[in-house]
């Protein structure tokens, strides 16, 4: 979610953006893979409505599976119509699936190579290699798993601590887009708590926070895809 929304707001996208909606389906995609997209989204649009597919090489979590041909037992099936609420696909020059699919509130990435999930129930093989780079995948997959055999997930994870610093941020650089100071910006954000006036000797303190604040963000849309985002 964090990785699109810094994404969207980045001059440099909203450039490729417009500059590119009108071209054919190879410059969108070459477009679109130079900032780590399977296709490009409206920049207008929340993480929520524009439901980014982000490539292998930015998300650990991607799952890679290939179709098999072999018959199998129903239980070892994956049926994307009876397991997702929602799902998104792109496709890219070699005709693999790119898929995101939401099971039970979470977004699931999986890679199909081989084969096709859209001609109903699906043997998979998925690849799984190395520790350290299997570690990421372990949620997703288990997540998918458990939806396919009709199982409860398992208890959602600890909520991010550092959400609201990262929200504080995107406001900041929204504020910075619209023209506002420091000190606005600090009254937007810390309310009454922020004199009206005298702010630099009254309210120091929230005069350091908001010019930390403002570095984050402009950091981060120097660099939108930061690792942090995707674990």
């Amino acid at each position: 979610m964090f990785a699109w929304e810094w994404l969207r707001r980045t001059p440099a996208y909203r450039h490729s953006w417009a500059r590119t909606r009108g071209s054919g389906l190879v410059a969108q995609a070459r477009a679109a893979h130079a900032f780590g997209l399977v296709a490009l989204a409206p920049p207008t649009l929340a993480a929520t409505e524009a439901r980014p597919i982000w490539l292998a090489r930015h998300d650990p979590q991607v799952l890679r599976a290939h179709v098999l041909s072999e018959a199998a037992v129903a239980q070892e099936l994956l049926d994307i119509r009876r397991l997702a609420v929602s799902a998104a696909i792109g496709f890219d020059e070699d005709d693999a699936e790119h898929w995101r699919l939401v099971v039970a509130g979470h977004a699931i990435r999986i890679d199909v190579h081989d084969g096709t999930l859209l001609g109903g129930p699906t043997l998979l093989r998925f690849e799984l290699q190395g520790l350290a780079a299997v570690r990421p995948k372990l949620p997703p997959l288990d997540l998918l798993v458990r939806g396919a055999l009709g199982l409860r997930p398992r208890p959602t994870p600890p909520r991010e601590g550092r959400a609201a610093r990262w929200i504080d941020e995107l406001r900041t650089a929204d504020a910075l887009d619209d023209g506002a100071t420091q000190h606005e910006i600090a009254r937007a954000l810390f309310e009454a708590s922020v004199p009206a006036s005298g702010w630099r000797t009254e309210g120091e303190s929230y005069r350091l926070r908001v010019q930390r604040l403002v570095r984050a963000a402009r950091a981060r849309l120097r660099n939108p895809l930061d690792r942090a985002w995707f674990r």
